[in-house]
């Protein structure tokens, strides 16, 4: 644990050794309740993690949803669980008891009786969002232990700890869970439903926007094969070539993506031709709505006001629907 030094305040031979004694037997105490003193707790650092991953967001914005995602996993778990234990406390043993008490969190432990939880959004406001009373799903367990790496390493870093002290938290496998395709008949049914659905909100500004957005979304999907997170984090920039090729006869036009999702490093993609109709239709969107062409840094997919949207699900889900394309022959629901 290291060297601590005391002054026992006397000059009696006979009484500093009782004072030692007593003084060693109760750091062996506070050793072993992860209270040693001169050794930070594990919350401390904690904060000092939130701040330095909060301070690399504003600098890098891609960093943000990151950021703000191992926020909330350490200020409701881990700090949660580990309070003031010291970093040097915490041990292999320890982590497994902590993954016990995750596993039972929303089941039988302190989130048993929460009903809602509530989460910021990028509006500044508020959300909310009903809890599941089930244990967490090996994948999300896995995330979750990627962010108390993240501090222990921290503490690695600033000294507090030595890399070979770092305990180890073995974990399940994580479980495959392919979501379920489209045939190539069912990409053509919901494309010419969402074509439809645009038609019929051509005398409604906003809603027409928001079925723009939804079917060029899909078309982009099926033409590059990118993901979500990929499609949401686009702005004009990353469509490298656009505004010069679109002069050009469309067997001539050319475009690379910069795409990049949860990692920070980019991958490039030339996408299928249909794309590029998909991006002309969001530019005119996007100037019928704002006036203006838009930007290097506006988001190619974004709401009525100009804002990048986080999520299509509700837009998407009702075209699923309409359809009776919502779940596949097994049952299993399909999503973005």
């Amino acid at each position: 644990q290291g060297q601590q030094r005391f002054s026992l305040g006397t000059k009696d031979a006979a009484l500093a050794q009782r004072l030692a004694q007593q003084k060693y037997q109760h750091s062996v105490w506070s050793a072993d309740q992860g209270l040693l003193a001169g050794k930070t707790s594990f919350d401390k650092l904690a904060q000092q993690y939130i701040a330095e991953l909060l301070d690399r967001a504003k600098a890098n914005p891609k960093k943000a949803a990151t950021a703000k995602a191992e926020k909330a996993i350490i200020d409701r778990y881990l700090v949660a669980f580990f309070g003031k234990s010291t970093v040097t406390s915490i041990t292999e043993p320890k982590l497994h008891e902590y993954l016990q008490w995750r596993k039972a969190y929303w089941v039988t432990g302190p989130g048993a009786k929460v009903q809602f939880v509530t989460y910021d959004l990028a509006n500044g406001k508020q959300g909310r969002r009903k809890v599941k009373h089930e244990p967490p799903h090996p994948n999300t367990v896995r995330r979750e232990a990627s962010a108390l790496r993240g501090v222990l390493n921290f503490a690695v870093r600033l000294g507090y700890l030595k890399r070979g002290d770092v305990p180890e938290l073995r974990l399940e496998a994580g479980k495959k869970n392919k979501r379920p395709a489209f045939t190539n008949d069912e990409i053509n049914t919901l494309l010419n439903a969402a074509l439809e659905r645009l038609q019929e909100a051509f005398a409604q500004p906003k809603l027409r926007h928001e079925r723009v957005g939804l079917y060029a979304f899909i078309t982009v999907a099926v033409e590059t094969g990118m993901r979500p997170t990929e499609l949401y984090n686009l702005n004009w920039a990353h469509i490298v070539g656009f505004e010069s090729e679109r002069d050009k006869p469309l067997g001539e036009r050319r475009i690379r993506i910069d795409a990049y999702g949860k990692g920070m490093a980019p991958r490039q993609m030339v996408p299928k031709r249909g794309a590029f109709s998909a991006f002309e239709h969001l530019w005119d969107s996007f100037v019928a709505t704002h006036g203006r062409a838009p930007g290097a840094n506006d988001p190619v997919f974004s709401n009525h006001e100009g804002e990048r949207i986080g999520s299509i699900k509700r837009s998407l889900n009702n075209l699923l629907e309409a359809t009776g394309l919502k779940a596949d022959a097994f049952g299993r629901l399909r999503t973005a």
